[in-house]
């Protein structure tokens, strides 16, 4: 078995014996190479039988690449690597032939169903439907769950009502057709691990060293599900990054990797900080962001090249300066897919391909999730799913029949599904695709990388521009700080040179606006400029307000004031489940706890915030802040 070299820090990830074990891995710290040599290490050493292993990612991409790397390293008769998504299917796949009922079908996609149903529904608007229904899926709430809890925090006591008996219509839906949607693979296998003893013991038996990556991005159902596989037992490997959580807005729960010792009382924690990936001016640029310090003690060299910047008069001039700095950035020698642009939106990015299309510059739109609506790609499912007990056969002609193109990912994709399932078949791997993230999707022919700050996630590249950093666009939502951590996310996908780039005015709505840069863009030292000191102690005190108003203010009005809310706002949105900026953003509260507005005007003027939110949680934070309130000093703060 071959094993490569490894930092000290990686090594004790690697070699430590301690079960459940968390693994805080930073940008860069190569998390990938730790996850593969552990799971090695314990199938070399006899700890972990590689048959019964469970490894959990969250894209087919990912689970592809940590499949390829154990191979390589001489593991072959390995158990399961992939999405939960895909697990589950199979698990669900198979006890339904086991007990002689019809396959799952899988829906493709909530959207089409929705927006039938939503026409009974004239007071919601679809974009807000499908939001909302995804997060309470991802929650495993029911309907009069949504409805009388959480759903009322988020869009108020009628909306939360009207979606309620929308997601009611939704699963009346399914259930009539025989439909699972996402969310209902990992439930429905929850539920058969749970109710039915002999699944159970059989999956127990099957799965008994468990690995996860990116466990910040776990909602409540997959935890759920991760729970039941597990039982009570302890051989649990998690790896993540809560600087990297920034699918809250979609029902991850970062609390799940923050907290990890509350749910396994006897986990031990190893951290990776050192960042492999990038040169130090970028490491720098990505710390700046999020106001991150190096630990105390360390020392580590500024060198290599200053990121970059430059402004444009609009969009279509930015992405033009773009595709010319690219043009002049490469060199005959290098592939176009060395370099990457990203930015906040896709609507960003659909402006930027089609100027690289006028200008001839090649480029890969990733994540996008589109090849499978072409024609020639629907011909070659259907080819694939009409064969029966020859499909891994089929799949590897085809492959060796296309020499590249988006019909050659595909046919890499059932090759794969071919490996990995005995009973490979054409149907199930139709179902199966329908699990794949758009990201899983991508075709690898050479291009320039153009992808946005969530599909970026995972991916590096020698060379990075970062488009649009602009108020409005980063952030999108000024005072939610998962807005921070995505920009803290594209900036530590560079590996040696960063671009940024804003547009002076962009069309919105069919209108013209003035733009101002991002307030972010000023904490990065750039070749042309220093960062301002102003801006990057506001940076630092984003993310440390609370500890420093403690220290400063622990025995003042103000300062208790300051603590109630805090501790108010954590265990309150914490039990509702919903992001705490949902309570009070965070700028906002020393200035509440400061000026101490006794009625819901005076609030009103202190915050900015709409009526409609003081209405739901002005009087309970008038009641935290109240002279009055009890207060609890020998407590630590929450």
């Amino acid at each position: 078995m071959h094993f490569d070299p490894l930092s000290g820090e990686q090594e004790a990830a690697v070699a430590s014996d301690d079960a459940p074990l968390r693994i805080l891995a930073g940008p860069g710290a190569g998390k990938t190479r730790v996850l593969t040599h552990r799971i090695a290490r314990r199938i070399a050493d006899g700890s972990a039988d590689a048959r019964r292993v469970l490894a959990l990612t969250f894209t087919r991409r990912a689970a592809h690449e940590l499949r390829s790397r154990l191979n390589r390293m001489g593991i072959r008769d390995l158990g399961a690597v992939g999405t939960f998504h895909s697990t589950a299917l199979t698990q669900i796949r198979q006890y339904r032939s086991d007990h002689g009922k019809r396959p799952p079908i899988v829906l493709a996609g909530r959207r089409p169903v929705l927006a039938q149903l939503i026409e009974d529904f004239p007071q919601l608007q679809l974009k807000t439907a499908i939001s909302e229904i995804d997060w309470l899926s991802s929650q495993n709430l029911t309907p009069d769950e949504y409805r009388n809890g959480p759903g009322v925090w988020r869009v108020g006591e009628a909306g939360a009502g009207h979606l309620a008996d929308l997601q009611n219509s939704f699963v009346a839906y399914k259930r009539k057709r025989g439909l699972l949607d996402f969310d209902d693979i990992l439930a429905e296998c929850t539920t058969l691990l749970k109710t039915d003893k002999a699944f159970r013991d059989a999956q127990h038996w099957v799965f008994r060293h468990f690995f996860v990556d990116e466990f910040q991005d776990l909602n409540r159902v997959q935890f759920d599900l991760l729970k039941a596989w597990l039982g009570d037992r302890k051989d649990l490997c998690v790896v993540g990054d809560p600087d990297q959580a920034i699918y809250g807005w979609n029902g991850a729960d970062s609390s799940l990797l923050s907290d990890f010792s509350d749910h396994f009382p006897s986990a031990t924690t190893v951290s990776l900080t050192d960042n492999h990936r990038s040169q130090p001016r970028i490491i720098d640029a990505a710390n700046a962001i999020i106001g991150k310090a190096d630990s105390p003690g360390r020392k580590r060299a500024s060198t290599g090249e200053f990121p970059t910047r430059n402004s444009f008069a609009n969009e279509k001039e930015e992405a033009v300066g773009i595709a010319r700095y690219l043009r002049d950035l490469r060199s005959p020698e290098t592939r176009w897919s060395h370099h990457a642009v990203l930015a906040r939106t896709n609507d960003q990015l659909e402006l930027i391909a089609s100027v690289f299309n006028d200008l001839q510059v090649p480029y890969r739109l990733r994540s996008q999730g589109g090849i499978l609506r072409l024609p020639e790609v629907k011909d070659l499912i259907d080819e694939l799913c009409a064969a029966e007990s020859d499909f891994s056969a089929l799949a590897i002609d085809l492959f060796d029949n296309f020499d590249h193109g988006v019909q050659k990912r595909v046919a890499e994709l059932a090759v794969q599904y071919g490996k990995e399932n005995f009973n490979a078949s054409g149907p199930g791997f139709r179902e199966w695709l329908r699990t794949l993230r758009p990201g899983d999707l991508d075709y690898h022919g050479d291009g320039v990388d153009l992808a946005t700050f969530h599909a970026a996630k995972g991916l590096e590249w020698p060379n990075v521009v970062i488009a649009g950093l602009e108020q409005g666009l980063v952030p999108i939502r000024s005072d939610d700080p998962e807005e921070r951590r995505l920009l803290y996310v594209a900036v530590s996908r560079a590996q040696q040179r960063l671009h940024l780039t804003w547009a002076k005015s962009r069309q919105v709505r069919q209108v013209s606006e003035t733009r101002e840069p991002s307030p972010w863009l000023d904490l990065i030292t750039t070749s042309d400029r220093q960062p301002s000191a102003s801006s990057r102690d506001v940076s630092v005190r984003y993310l440390a307000e609370a500890r420093k108003k403690l220290a400063a203010h622990a025995n003042s009005d103000v300062g208790l004031r300051d603590r109630r809310l805090r501790d108010w706002i954590h265990s309150t949105s914490r039990a509702r489940r919903i992001e705490p900026s949902a309570l009070l953003p965070e700028h906002l509260i020393s200035e509440v706890a400061r000026k101490l507005p006794a009625s819901i005007s005076e609030l009103s003027e202190v915050t900015g915030l709409a009526e409609h939110r003081l209405k739901r949680v002005g009087p309970e934070i008038l009641e935290v802040i109240a002279d009055d309130a009890p207060v609890h000093l020998n407590e630590e703060p929450k």
